[in-house]
């Protein structure tokens, strides 16, 4: 077999239990939103396929209920066998194998079955699920212990009748079997609590039922918490004790390692640790676990290049990389990087909007990649096009790149003009706020795309009626600006507002963004609640500024995903800033605005405010259109000059929009 020439043991097969991968690229087990009540969907198959075509080895299923009663996938019933059997078809196309995690998670997760809500735990003590929604959990019966054991069973069976590879059992992220292994979760005194044999009598009861009922051609791991990391979780020797007494058991063909739990909002951002963790963040302890156990050891935790997942294979911190959001951003990661096109990975930057299309209930999305939740509406790459037209993209923001992107990929001559010396429009602003640099790889990539392509790309260039030319298509994509001052609204009118431009000093976001105010003191009011508010406070913050925010929201930052949010609070409050949620700004005196929180009639104080930051909705910068009435070219405005909107939509309203012409 001949050896790879830059990433030899990334492209080298693993032997795990009685599978062959074909390289050591593993698709991490991580929900997608695509299931739905328990099945699998055309949607659900479609986006497994992909990441398998792309080139990962082993294709990991997402949490799937062995009780029915758990988010939105189940094996419960002979349903699943045939569902199965097409999702191992589909990814077995691509030489890729099929795996399923079964799990249960006691007293987390949200319960999903019929019926009043039923958790149960090993003690009936308090839980937790994402840093809320309180439950005391039921304690478990040995019976009902029994019951449980019984149900990995069936479905580790169900899981063979259906053709597919590999089981991964979730003993991690705090769930009911990592549950029983802890004495805090634990305080038991049969013979399922105490002393340690005792609490992992389940993790080794299960691990038994489900090897006997998978059979020998079926690979079985477990996936496990290599550490626990706040007080009195089990630490990284506690859990390499653990670790290396279930590999003893000789039950287990590999084990994966992952970190943080759902109780609480920081161990979700520990789970899935955002663009503030480096890459590689949890690489430290896979060496540990590989020294307690003789099987194969996957390891998670930022893994989004494939120099670094080369050097964690080299250096012997595991045997194969896990990968999600990596194959969320670029499915055919793997495959570039085999076939010497790196350079054109669309790179995972960490910025949490996959989970932040869970959370709300959309599903998976990717905040570059406008594919992922729509992998059968069009194709990964664009489709080439029989082009010859004059394409014309005024804006160089994520909206205006990625439309001359496609254009040039159909086949056009694209020439792009941005009015500032660098392309990249208001992420290039947000990229130079404090733990956010990374969003800037995203107008890295897709400049590079569209220099490969042959887009013309202008720089310091006004765009003007003559600049458009003779251009046959004119894409607008000059964005959106935040108004530097307030307008008159509710409880704010007119010359209140003129009273509080003469009280204090009033800035938008941009200066806010520079640092510079001219003071130590700011109130910053967010009226979004988004990352703009949050991004203007740890700026000033950072510089020594007092920052006192207000929102009318009911909690800052809850336009955020959770675990963003909760990383970005935190470093809010180590900085001194002061939280006043439930609030507006209805007036003010010299140095001094006057705020009213609560709802209805509400609580009326003053602030020190030498600076006002006010953050209101962005607007579409729509100037330009006026000066191109008339132009004989076909007119397409996107992005944010369309309507303001995210980083991920405006991608995905320039790829749509472009994808025809």
């Amino acid at each position: 077999m001949t050896t790879h020439p830059e990433y030899p043991l990334l492209f080298s097969p693993l032997e795990v239990g009685p599978l062959t991968l074909k390289n050591r690229i593993v698709n991490s087990p991580h929900q997608t939103g695509f299931a739905n009540r328990g099945t699998y969907t055309d949607q659900l198959v479609a986006y497994h396929r992909e990441r398998a075509r792309g080139g990962a080895a082993l294709i990991m299923s997402q949490a799937t209920s062995v009780t029915g009663t758990f988010l939105d996938l189940y094996n419960v019933d002979e349903e699943v066998v045939p569902a199965y059997k097409r999702v191992a078809a589909a990814v077995g196309e691509f030489g890729a194998h099929y795996g399923a995690e079964l799990y249960h998670p006691g007293a987390q997760g949200d319960y999903t079955g019929p019926g009043a809500d039923r958790y149960v735990g090993p003690s009936s003590i308090p839980a937790s699920y994402l840093g809320g929604r309180w439950r005391v959990a039921h304690a478990l019966t040995e019976p009902e212990i029994l019951a449980i054991v019984d149900a990995f069973a069936a479905a580790a069976a169900r899981c063979r009748r259906g053709g597919i590879s590999g089981i991964e059992l979730h003993f991690a992220h705090g769930n009911l079997v990592e549950q029983f292994m802890s004495p805090t979760s634990n305080v038991r005194t049969d013979d399922w609590g105490g002393s340690l044999e005792n609490r992992l009598r389940l993790a080794r009861t299960i691990a038994e039922a489900v090897r006997s009922a998978a059979g020998p051609d079926v690979a079985v791991g477990a996936r496990m918490t290599a550490a626990g990391l706040d007080h009195g979780e089990l630490d990284a020797m506690d859990m390499a004790e653990i670790i290396g007494t279930v590999g003893s058991w000789e039950l287990l063909d590999y084990v994966s390692l992952t970190m943080g739990h759902y109780s609480d909002s920081m161990n979700v951002a520990r789970n899935m640790p955002n663009m503030s963790f480096p890459p590689g963040v949890w690489q430290r302890y896979g060496k540990q676990v590989k020294s307690v156990v003789d099987i194969p050891v996957f390891l998670v935790g930022r893994i989004n290049h494939p120099r670094l997942a080369e050097d964690l294979l080299e250096a012997g911190v595991c045997d194969a990389v896990a990968m999600a959001r990596a194959l969320i951003a670029d499915p055919y990661f793997p495959e570039k990087a085999m076939t010497g096109r790196t350079a054109d990975i669309r790179p995972c930057v960490a910025a949490m909007n996959c989970m932040d299309g869970v959370e709300k209930g959309r599903g998976m999305r990717c905040i570059h990649n406008p594919r992922v939740g729509h992998e059968m509406e069009f194709p990964e790459e664009v489709e080439p096009g029989a082009g010859g037209k004059r394409v014309v993209v005024i804006g160089g923001g994520p909206a205006g790149l990625e439309a001359a992107r496609v254009a040039a990929t159909r086949g056009h001559s694209v020439r792009l003009v941005e009015r500032h010396a660098k392309v990249g429009g208001r992420v290039l602003t947000a990229s130079k706020t404090p733990g956010r640099g990374e969003l800037y790889s995203i107008i890295e990539w897709l400049e590079q795309q569209c220099r490969q392509l042959g887009v013309e790309i202008r720089t310091d260039e006004e765009a003007t009626r003559a600049v458009v030319g003779d251009a046959d298509v004119v894409v607008v994509a000059t964005g959106a600006t935040y108004p530097g001052r307030p307008g008159p609204r509710a409880g704010l009118d007119a010359a209140a507002v003129e009273a509080l431009m003469s009280d204090t000093r009033v800035v938008g976001l941009d200066a806010a963004l520079s640092g510079d105010i001219g003071g130590d003191e700011a109130v910053v009011y967010d009226t979004l609640a988004d990352w703009q508010g949050f991004n203007a406070a740890r700026m000033l913050s950072e510089r020594g500024v007092h920052v006192t925010y207000v929102t009318p929201e009911q909690y800052p930052g809850s336009g955020l995903e959770l675990s963003n949010w909760r990383i970005e609070y935190q470093a809010l409050t180590e900085r001194g800033v002061r939280f006043v949620p439930v609030a507006s700004v209805v007036g003010s005196e010299p140095g001094r605005v006057r705020v009213r929180q609560g709802y209805v009639q509400g609580n009326e104080f003053l602030l020190e405010a030498p600076t006002l930051v006010w953050l209101g909705p962005p607007l579409p910068e729509s100037a330009l259109m006026a000066e191109l009435s008339g132009v004989e070219a076909a007119l397409i405005t996107i992005g944010d000059a369309f309507a303001p909107r995210s980083i991920e939509q405006a991608i995905l309203d320039a790829r749509e929009s472009l994808a025809d012409v």
